[in-house]
């Protein structure tokens, strides 16, 4: 069977071909899908780990040094990372009214759609990952996968 990655065509041999190779096809057609989503977005990865970051603490106070330490990133990367989701409108700065020297951070409605669509989209991406797939199937692949990512695991930490 010929495949093609955008630029190259090339024959896969299904039956032979490294399992590695196979998650390397997976993992670049995400990186392509959501590349072609974020430019449709106007918003970056790191911009999305925050939005994430703060829909699951939205319940939460949140302030700029949680997510320098939640994401593993420097104070000032952080104090550019919300600058321009606020200018995008997709958070806002409240100060704290328990201690006013702090301000927390917070999703915007419009922060609170674009999560929302992206759990759409999240939804609509498993539909065709596994369209033609019996609910059996499903869940083998969802252990298999586990299986393989515990294995990634082990390996890593040697």
């Amino acid at each position: 069977m010929s495949f093609t990655d955008g630029q190259n065509e090339f024959f896969r041999d299904r039956e032979h071909e490294p399992i590695g190779f196979k998650f390397k096809l997976i993992h670049e057609g995400f990186v392509a899908m959501f590349n072609r989503e974020l430019k449709e977005d106007d918003i970056t990865f790191s911009q999305v780990m925050v939005i994430s970051y703060l829909d699951e603490h939205k319940d939460k106070k949140v302030t700029q040094k949680d997510i320098s330490e939640a994401l593993h990133i420097k104070h000032p990367t952080t104090i550019g990372l919300l600058k321009r989701l606020e200018e995008k409108g997709m958070i806002k700065n409240v100060t704290d009214p328990d201690n006013r020297r702090c301000r927390n951070v917070t999703l915007s409605e419009k922060g609170l759609e674009f999560v929302d669509k992206r759990r759409e989209r999240r939804k609509n991406t498993d539909y065709y990952l596994v369209n033609g797939m019996t609910e059996e199937e499903i869940e083998s692949l969802r252990k298999l996968l586990d299986k393989v990512i515990d294995n990634m695991g082990s390996i890593n930490t040697r």
